[in-house]
């Protein structure tokens, strides 16, 4: 179960800079500007990186079920604001396939919507993001 903790506590680090990096790239593509491969990656996998975080979070999840203890307030909204932040992020392929200003916007929208509700996971946990863990 700890390596689940560590895996789940630092890959949180990949997501916000995906996140960051897919807004950001969005922001660009709205002004019309060309944008380096990094920022249309970032774009692109900002959804599956924040899966690959679900994944080890529902891991560690379960990993704590099966050792037994109560069942926290945290540990069940916390899976909540994930979920739904994950939902957030794939609404946005949606608009994938729209024409150039509704596409960016509304996807800029998404992302920034699954940005928040991540953040308001971590404070859930009281790692906002540098708090503990």
């Amino acid at each position: 179960m700890g390596i689940l903790l560590i895996l789940h506590s630092t890959w949180r680090w990949v997501v916000l800079l995906a996140a960051l990096g897919a807004l950001y790239g969005l922001i660009r593509e709205g002004q019309g500007g060309a944008l380096p491969s990094l920022l249309k990656r970032s774009i692109r996998f900002y959804p599956v990186i924040l899966d690959l975080q679900v994944a080890f979070g529902i891991l560690l999840w379960l990993a704590q079920r099966f050792g037994g203890g109560p069942l926290t307030p945290v540990q069940v909204i916390h899976p909540v604001w994930g979920l739904l932040a994950a939902g957030a992020a794939h609404a946005a392929a949606a608009f994938r396939e729209r024409e150039h200003p509704i596409r960016t916007r509304g996807m800029l929208i998404a992302y920034t919507l699954s940005l928040a509700l991540i953040l308001v996971a971590l404070a859930s946990v009281g790692a906002f993001p540098f708090g503990r863990r």
